[in-house]
Order: structure tokens, then C-alpha cells, then sequence
């Protein structure tokens, strides 16, 4: 049967009884996962630079496959991903990498390696003083440069645009944008899962023009006690306070998630460092909201945090599909977490797959189950980074996917992030009549003076009584 069919698949890729590129051929014109996992199992080219590139090549062809994916539907796109993940195991394990991660850093350095002659001007064969190279700009972001003697050219001339240099460069300019897309990704990713990095290794990418950008702006962690966050650079990590802490190249460091600095208690000084350097992050770390688990929901096995609120499914599919949520026929939208054996999902009276065309439904729970056992487990045993993580993803959901078609600001956000923002903001537009004060903005207006509660938007008039500021229910929203 298909199991005998796939043992075969492996051992003739092992035993190298068939050629890479017809192999790979067939992978395209079938998209066949099997074929596509025993990719990685083939021998390599002789001699160690040939191997190194054969790595790369098959590496790169592993990733397109995954990029192409994002074309079909959930079920097919989640079983390719899948297909993905186990084919860049079975070369990360033939190559001799602890791990993909391992694999995938030193891909993505021999790659910005193999353009390091793109990165000087070039003259174009065959045309006339026309130069061409390759620019990274600081916030990672690759463009390719065209220049006829010392003047910039918009766009390349139409008359070369054929030529083979012409077409290598924009190819390597493509692969660099995917390099950015790839590593930004990984890194969030890596961030969500706990990933642990070694010191020299982040050093090493840094190295790369396309990852330095991606890296630097991040606020990273020590595995070992005493814990130490901050930038990495050669000297070591930089914190907020500007201080400069010494890391050895073997040491083990994280990305550090929100809740980590929240624990730290620093986190307010991070955005403020952020703030004041003008540093932009190539995805939300530190501004990033974070939930912490209620008190009250500490014994139960559900959240009731975002129930009521009114969905559109299609589009919450939609919108969670680039966060690794699954739309299941059986159980719904789930996002399952190898690692720690926890599945979430959540649950709404509702039909993922077709449009529903009577009343949007509404968003009832969410319920994390042990991935061996399917028994719901507690929330004080979820890892406070999955139930911030998986909490984020559904207040994503509700304010994207809202039926009222207006976003309701239900963001549970801590208050500390929006008295964050609330005292950026109040910088930015010089407004000088309004403080925050721990959980409350307080304003001085001229009838009276008021405070306004960060979590509940409730508003109380000094010395008076709450002021009735009735917001619109989702039927009449948007009218």
C-alpha cells in the first residue's frame, strides 16, 4: 500500500537511485509531498563547497515549495506546511544539524554570501556605461540600482532589460526580499516558541545585511540565571538603561516575549528606549499587547474573555491562516503546539467554510486540550507566553473579523501598554492638560477635571459620579 510506496520513495532517494533535478521536476508538476520530503535524503555533491551549495539549492527549492502553498486552500495548505516542516528535518539530519533552526541560519548567511559580488557596482555586457548593484537599505529592505556613468537611472533601459547579468541581478534581488519576508517570520516565530539561539551564531547573522536589521532592533534574553535582557552587538547586550552586559559566543539567549519584560518589570523602559532611539522593530516585540491570565480563570478550563462578541468566519479564517490556525471540518479553528502537546481552539456556533448569510455568530470560548490525552486542561498549566499568544490571535480575530464591520476596541491589552502609547502620544502632540496617573489618564478641562480608566474607558468627573458614555452595539455599528 501507501506506505510500502513511500518506504520506497525514501530508500531510493537514499540510495541515490534517482537524479535531483528530475526529482525535483516532479515535485513541481505534481506537488508531491512525498517526493518533496525525501528531497533532503539524497546524497550529496562530493567535495565541501559543492555540498554546501546542494544544501542551499535544495533548501531554496524546499522554501519555494512552502511559498507556492499559500495559493490553495486551508486543509491542502496545512498538510503541504506539514510536508514543508518534515522535508527541511530530513536535510537538516542528512546535512549534520542539531536541528532546522541550526539549518536554516546557515542557509540563510550562505545565501547573502553567495551575492557578496552583487553588492559593488557592475557593467552590463554589451550596453554602454550602464551599471548595476545590489542595495541593502538599513531597514533591511534590497533594491536593485541601475546607473548610466555617475547618473541614477529610474528604471533599466528597456533595451537590456533581456540581458542574462540583467535578469541574475533580479533574481538575487528577489531571493533577498524572501530572505527579509523568511527571517522576519522565523524570528517571530521564535519568539512565540521559545527558541534558544546561541550568542556567536546571532553574531555570525549579523553579519548579513538582509538579518543585521531584523536582529539588531530586538530585545533578547539569557537562558541562564541571573537573567539578562537587552541589543545584541559585539560588546555584549545593551539594556534599556544603556548599560552594556557581557555575553560569552556559547551562551544560550531567547527572544524575549512581552511577558518576559513584564515579569522583569522593565517593560516600560524598553518602549520608552525604543521610543526615544527611534527604533523601529521589524514586528511587534515590545509594543506587542500581552494578556495575562484573570485571576478568576485560573481553575477553569475555558476562557470566556472575548465571548459575545460577533463574528464573520471567512474572514476570521482569513485572518488567522498566516497565525498557523487550522480550520478543522470537525473541530473548528484549532492551533496546535507540538512542542508543549497543547492544542487551542476556538469555539463559536459557527460554519468556517461556508459564508453565512442568516446572523454573524458568536464567539462563545476558547479551550486549550492536551494534544495526547484531548483532555481540557486548566489554564494555570498553559505557558503564559501560548495563553498571551493564542488570547492576542482571537482579539485579532474579533476586531479584524468584527460583524459590525468596525473594529469594537475590545483589545484586552494590559493597561500598561496603553499607558504607553497614551504618554507617547500626549509627547508627540505636546498636549500638556492631560497626566496618567497608575491606571487612569486624568484630565484638566476647563468645566471640571476628569479621569479616564486605561482598561475600561469608563469616565468619572472629579468629585462627581461616572459619566454615561453609552457605546454602540454591534447591530447598529457601522450605520
Amino acid at each position: 500500500g501507501t506506505a510500502h510506496g513511500r518506504a520506497r520513495k525514501y530508500a531510493d532517494a537514499a540510495l541515490g537511485k534517482v537524479e535531483k533535478e528530475a526529482l525535483k521536476e516532479e515535485i513541481q508538476a505534481k506537488r508531491n509531498k512525498d517526493l518533496l520530503m525525501s528531497v533532503g535524503l539524497l546524497p550529496f555533491a562530493k567535495g565541501k563547497k559543492k555540498e554546501e551549495e546542494d544544501i542551499l539549492d535544495r533548501y531554496q527549492f524546499i522554501q519555494q515549495f512552502k511559498k507556492e502553498s499559500t495559493k490553495f486552500g486551508a486543509q491542502r495548505r496545512a498538510s503541504e506546511g506539514k510536508a514543508v516542516d518534515l522535508a527541511l528535518q530530513n536535510l537538516s539530519v542528512h546535512a549534520g544539524y542539531t536541528d532546522v533552526t541550526r539549518l536554516t541560519l546557515r542557509m540563510e548567511s550562505k545565501l547573502a554570501e553567495s551575492f557578496a559580488d552583487s553588492y559593488e557596482w557592475k557593467k552590463v555586457d554589451g550596453a554602454e556605461e550602464v551599471e548595476l548593484k545590489l542595495s541593502v537599505d538599513e531597514t533591511g529592505k534590497s533594491s536593485l540600482l541601475c546607473r548610466k556613468g555617475d547618473k541614477p537611472l529610474k528604471s533599466i533601459p528597456a533595451k537590456i532589460k533581456k540581458n542574462e547579468q540583467v535578469l541574475l541581478y533580479q533574481e538575487r534581488n528577489k531571493k533577498l526580499r524572501e530572505q527579509y519576508r523568511r527571517t522576519r517570520q522565523m524570528m517571530e516565530q521564535a519568539m512565540e516558541d521559545r527558541t534558544k539561539f546561541e550568542v556567536g551564531e546571532l553574531l555570525e547573522l549579523m553579519k548579513n545585511p538582509v538579518v543585521r536589521p531584523i536582529l539588531a532592533p530586538l530585545v533578547l534574553m539569557t537562558e541562564k540565571e541571573p537573567v539578562r535582557f537587552g541589543f545584541l552587538s559585539k560588546e555584549g547586550l545593551t539594556d534599556w538603561s544603556g548599560a552594556v552586559l557581557e555575553v560569552k559566543p556559547t551562551e544560550q539567549v531567547f527572544i524575549a516575549h512581552p511577558y518576559d519584560l513584564y515579569q522583569d518589570g522593565h517593560w516600560q523602559d524598553y518602549q520608552k528606549y525604543l521610543f526615544e532611539h527611534q527604533m523601529k522593530q521589524p514586528f511587534k516585540q515590545v509594543f506587542r499587547e500581552l494578556y495575562v491570565k484573570l485571576e478568576e480563570e485560573q481553575e477553569k478550563d475555558k476562557s470566556l474573555m472575548f465571548a459575545g462578541n460577533q463574528i464573520q468566519p471567512q474572514k476570521t479564517v482569513a485572518t488567522l491562516r498566516s497565525r498557523r490556525w487550522v480550520a478543522d471540518y470537525e473541530d473548528g479553528l484549532q492551533k496546535v503546539y507540538y512542542k508543549e502537546n497543547i492544542i487551542a481552539r476556538i469555539y463559536a456556533m459557527a460554519d468556517w467554510f461556508s459564508p453565512s448569510d442568516i446572523e454573524a455568530p458568536t464567539l462563545e470560548y476558547v479551550v486549550f486540550y492536551h494534544r495526547k490525552t484531548f483532555e481540557a486542561m486548566k489554564l494555570k498549566e498553559i505557558p503564559d507566553v501560548i495563553y498571551s499568544e493564542v488570547m492576542r490571535d482571537v482579539d485579532l480575530a474579533v476586531s479584524v473579523a468584527h460583524a459590525g464591520g468596525v473594529d469594537p476596541e475590545t483589545s484586552h491589552s494590559t493597561i500598561e501598554m496603553r499607558q504607553m502609547i497614551v504618554q507617547c502620544n500626549l509627547e508627540l502632540f505636546k498636549v500638556k492638560n492631560v497626566k496618567v496617573e497608575k491606571n487612569h489618564a486624568v484630565i484638566e478641562g476647563s468645566l471640571g477635571k476628569y479621569t479616564v480608566h486605561l482598561g475600561s474607558g469608563v469616565v468619572h468627573q472629579m468629585g462627581n459620579t461616572m459619566l454615561n458614555i453609552v457605546p454602540v452595539h454591534s447591530q447598529h455599528r457601522g450605520r
